[in-house]
């Protein structure tokens, strides 16, 4: 009774396997409508193991068998490859270059005419054969004139051609076949030929291309991994090229008298922008893109900043200007077209960030600090037309930062003080304004806008007016911002006269009355007691009028 318990439990677990499979079958058919007829025949096949409740091998869980299988084969191949590089290389090395390149071409049309044999047989050894035929292929073809101080190939133009029809071969077969990895491969021996043609012309209008298409994988097939790999590529090629490129013999150093390479630069970055302008409403490569976007953008960051180093150290305004103008028209074309917030926001701030170093070039310090602060405004009202709260975050940051880096490093200017006192407070009565527009539903932002408006307008009179009528024009400010709470009908100006009431009796009875003379004693003292007290006699009649005496 125990062993027919038993198969009887067998028996429903692997009904219940079955009842799921076909379950995920029928939600992929029902979600995409078109899954091809291939895709579903591999959803629908069982594992034997699953149907029988046995291994055919008589093993526990079939992991020896995988690894005989699988394993044994990816070992193979990579030692059969490494064989035949060695064996190319020996014979080079023998000077017998002519024999070297047979051996080399022999082994790879062997190798790939069994994996066309075995193509109907085993299907993971054909994949493997194949791979492993063209790695060899591209290889011997490399080394007809690359990277040997006597080429079997003299002219450099013919061996290169020769390689970018090996990259159009594997595009054939990644595009043919839809196998990301024959992309993966075509990205890889594309920058392989870029790096060997050792010629700004040649290097960087192939990694233009190189990019264009990783994009294309991308839009056509949502090759994920493929785009990541290529970014990386494409730009460490440049990079290399930047540094003269010490895989061709070179010296590692930064080239100079290449300017012009920055705008291939750009277009590297512009291509790899384009994903977030086709980006589909579906939502599932949205991760992808965030990761593109960032990646995109601080590789792009570090070779400018080598570039500017190298080339543009006394002419950088031009540059980050024409950065500035593509990156506010891009996020506006972001977000015409898209609902997606992200894009947008992400471009419009790179573009300021890219303004403010075009503003410190023009104006030096501490004049731009004057500019950086009317920039927030700007960025403000960019951040209501767009409706974006992301824009509205990071600027209160940057401000805050810039903020810190001028009163930390640069010395005091009344205009500037001045600036960031009333930009603060003007941005705090914007985001309040337009609250709902912006979708904030905390007064965080604003909070801090208003604490750098009230200390700032504190720090710029100090600075302003003569020591004598500090706390006399600090009491005149308090009594300002007590009078629009009521204009404004908003209670945080009254905590701001609060606050700054307070700050001047403090600074009236530590600083002024053993410093400035009795006559402005007597002033400051009878202008203060005036305002506190006024103020004073309003919350009293506030507090009975709420009581109903």
């Amino acid at each position: 009774m125990a062993d027919q318990e038993n198969e009887r439990n067998d028996l429903d677990t692997r009904l219940q396997s079955i009842e799921q499979r076909l379950n995920q079958i029928e939600s992929l058919l029902l979600d995409s409508g078109n899954i091809s007829t291939a895709k579903a025949k591999e959803y629908i096949q069982l594992p034997e193991t699953e149907l029988t409740g046995s291994n055919p091998d008589g093993e526990e869980g079939g992991l020896e068998s995988r690894i005989g299988r699988y394993g044994l084969a990816w070992i193979g191949n990579i030692v059969f490859l490494f064989g035949i590089i060695f064996l190319v290389q020996y014979l080079m090395n023998k000077e017998y270059r002519f024999v070297s390149v047979l051996t080399g071409l022999a082994a790879a049309s062997a190798i790939y005419l069994l994996a066309v044999y075995l193509e109907k047989i085993n299907t993971h050894l054909t994949f493997m054969f194949k791979l492993n035929a063209q790695v060899i292929l591209f290889f011997i073809a490399l080394r007809l004139h690359f990277f040997t101080s006597n080429p079997l190939l003299p002219d450099k133009t013919v061996s290169l051609l020769i390689l970018v029809l090996i990259v159009a071969l594997q595009v054939y077969f990644s595009v043919r076949r839809e196998l990301q990895v024959f992309g993966i491969m075509s990205l890889i021996f594309g920058v392989i030929a870029a790096i060997s043609g050792d010629a700004t012309s040649i290097t960087l209008p192939l990694l233009l291309v190189l990019a264009l298409g990783s994009v294309v994988y991308l839009m056509k097939f949502e090759w994920q991994p493929q785009l990541i790999i290529g970014i990386f590529l494409v730009y460490s090629a440049y990079f290399l090229w930047l540094i003269g490129n010490p895989a061709a013999g070179h010296p590692a150093q930064l080239i100079s008298g290449h300017s012009s390479g920055v705008y291939y630069l750009f277009a590297l970055a512009g291509i790899y922008s384009i994903p977030v302008l086709l980006r589909k409403q579906d939502k599932k490569l949205d991760d992808l893109y965030v990761s593109v976007t960032f990646i995109n953008g601080i590789l792009f960051t570090v070779l400018l900043l080598l570039i500017t180093l190298r080339c543009y150290t006394h002419d950088y305004v031009k540059l980050y200007g024409i950065i500035t103008l593509c990156c506010l028209i891009y996020s506006t074309i972001l977000k015409s077209v898209s609902d997606w917030r992200f894009a947008s926001a992400y471009y419009a701030l790179y573009g300021f960030m890219a303004m403010s170093i075009s503003l410190y070039g023009i104006f030096g310090l501490p004049q731009v600090f004057l500019l950086l602060s009317l920039q927030s405004l700007l960025v403000v009202s960019m951040a209501l037309w767009f409706r974006n709260r992301l824009i509205v975050i990071m600027n209160s940051l940057l401000f805050l930062s810039i903020l810190m880096l001028y009163l930390f490093s640069t010395k005091s200017t009344d205009s500037v003080n001045f600036s960031f006192a009333i930009v603060s407070l003007v941005s705090a009565r914007i985001i309040n304004w337009q609250r709902s527009r912006l979708q904030i539903e905390t007064d965080m932002m604003r909070n801090l806008y208003l604490i750098i408006g009230f200390f700032m307008m504190l720090f710029a009179l100090y600075h302003a007016v003569p020591g004598q009528f500090v706390t006399l024009s600090w009491s005149l400010t308090a009594l300002l911002y007590f009078l629009l709470s009521f204009v404004l009908k908003n209670i945080k100006y009254r905590y701001l006269a609060l606050g700054t009431m307070i700050c001047a009796a403090f600074y009236l009875f530590i600083v002024d009355l053993a410093r400035i003379e009795i006559i402005y004693r007597v002033l400051a003292l009878l202008f203060l007691s005036v305002i506190s007290i006024g103020i004073s006699m309003y919350y009293s009649n506030r507090i009975r009028k709420s009581d109903g005496k």
